[in-house]
């Protein structure tokens, strides 16, 4: 018995403890190694991720709204003024000054005669009764020679000659009364205060401001610099813009569309917005709706010499509406992609490298509004003038308006007129080209008749529309 092993199964389930305890941690190991490759797995996609999402200037938050104030701000914040160079002063006009300008030669540059008559070097009020004078040369506008005349003595004059410095007074020939070579001055004449003489300098002396830096260039500007003597200033360089028309419905002018298809009319409309706004317009081409041709023209944009950039069209929520997906994998940093403003609520503003870009809806009449309301302002000011908005000024009502959507500031279309000396506004018809943009407020549903209202001025019909 003492021989015997009393518990015969006890090596077998040793045995099997210890191959349980290494299958356990062999187990045990296999779930860890599982779990860090599984973890370097997720890391990896979420770091390629990352990378592309990078890559492609996709914001985890693409909903990116501002409101009119603020889009003006920041986008006056990344503007870069354009090179400055030196034009004659003929081709100035609707050019932006780049430097105070000032009077090279004094207004008006001598004496000068305002009426036609006779000067006299009389004193004033000379004996208090009429006199008589003899007539001793005439002098012309135009005669640089400066005449003689001495007391006692009459010289006939022209409006615009040259005053000799002894002459103290000019007599209009109205109240003169001429006979031969003599002429007869009554005594009113003589003792009247106004001498009918201007002053060499006296309306402006050399170095005197003809007109400030960040002016834009009128008829009226070009004149008056030119008295000044003022053949080449120095301006800021027009913008070059860039600009595309999406649709795969849209056909040129001068075809003949097809069912289904329309005339490209904003790069028309473009072009003369831009030229009114100081660019140079640059038609890039009509573009499908499609990936590539989008995907094509923007990678195109870089190489480009445009100094701004605007599309139409391809910014609703549209299956076919993909400017801002293009704008993004080409390396565009959007700005905002949402306006609280109609019409603009579907609108683009963002930097592609350098160059700023607007992407506006494809009906005209929101190209109009936003190019008065956004675009315009920010190409004045890359021309140097420092203002962010249209013109505004208040209008009163010839109509009552209602607001089928309240909620959103709005601009709508207006017809500026004047009757019995009120400045009057009302709506635009269909296809009536708007002289202004009524403001309508977010908080309002309708507007009286006679109630004043903000309006934004366009480029007609009172001119220049910012200040």
């Amino acid at each position: 018995m003492c021989g015997t092993n009393p518990f015969p199964n006890r090596n077998i389930y040793h045995t099997f403890a210890i191959l349980s305890k290494k299958v356990c941690k062999f187990f045990c190991l296999t779930v860890r190694l599982w779990c860090m490759l599984h973890a370097r797995t997720d890391s990896l996609y979420l770091s390629k991720e990352t990378s592309l999402k990078k890559q492609q200037a996709i914001p985890d938050n693409t909903d990116m709204i501002m409101d009119h104030p603020a889009c003006m701000r920041k986008i006056s914040q990344l503007i870069m003024v354009m090179k400055r160079e030196v034009v004659p002063l003929t081709t100035a006009l609707g050019r932006v000054t780049a430097t105070d300008l000032t009077a090279l030669l004094p207004q008006p540059a001598f004496r000068q005669s305002l009426r036609d008559g006779y000067l006299v070097a009389s004193g004033i009020g000379e004996a208090g009764s009429d006199q008589i004078f003899p007539i001793t040369g005439i002098i012309q506008a135009g005669n640089v020679t400066e005449t003689v005349i001495l007391p006692g003595q009459a010289i006939r004059i022209m409006t615009g000659a040259m005053v000799p410095k002894a002459g103290n007074r000019v007599i209009p020939q109205e109240e003169c009364s001429k006979d031969n070579d003599m002429v007869r001055i009554p005594a009113h004449a003589l003792g009247n205060l106004r001498t009918h003489i201007e002053e060499e300098g006296s309306e402006m002396a050399v170095g005197d401001l003809v007109v400030a830096a960040g002016t834009v260039l009128q008829p009226e500007h070009i004149g008056l610099l030119a008295t000044t003597g003022l053949n080449e200033i120095e301006v800021f360089r027009r913008p070059r813009v860039g600009f595309f028309c999406t649709g795969s419905e849209l056909v040129e002018i001068g075809s003949v569309p097809l069912p289904g298809q329309k005339i490209s009319s904003n790069q028309h409309l473009l072009a003369g917005l831009v030229r009114r706004f100081g660019g140079e317009p640059r038609f890039l081409g009509t573009i499908h709706d499609t990936h590539a041709a989008l995907a094509q023209t923007f990678a195109e944009l870089r190489a480009t010499e445009c100094d701004l950039v605007i599309s139409t069209g391809g910014m609703g929520p549209g299956k076919y509406d993909l400017i801002e997906q293009a704008f993004l994998e080409a390396g565009g940093e959007v700005i905002y992609n949402h306006l609280d403003l109609t019409p603009g609520k579907n609108s683009l503003c963002g930097l592609l490298g350098e160059k700023l870009f607007f992407g506006l809806p494809g009906p005209p009449t929101a190209v109009h509004a936003l190019m008065n309301a956004v675009v315009g302002p920010a190409l004045l000011q890359i021309q140097g003038v420092g203002t962010l908005y249209p013109m505004i000024i208040s209008a009163c009502l010839s109509q009552p308006i209602t607001i089928r959507r309240p909620g959103i500031m709005q601009l709508r279309g207006g017809i500026l007129s004047y009757s019995d000396g009120r400045c009057l506004v009302r709506m635009a018809g269909k296809h009536e080209p708007p002289s202004c943009y009524m403001v309508i407020a977010a908080d309002r549903s309708s507007y009286k008749q006679d109630e004043l209202i903000e309006v934004q001025l366009t480029a007609t019909p009172f001119g220049p529309h910012f200040s």
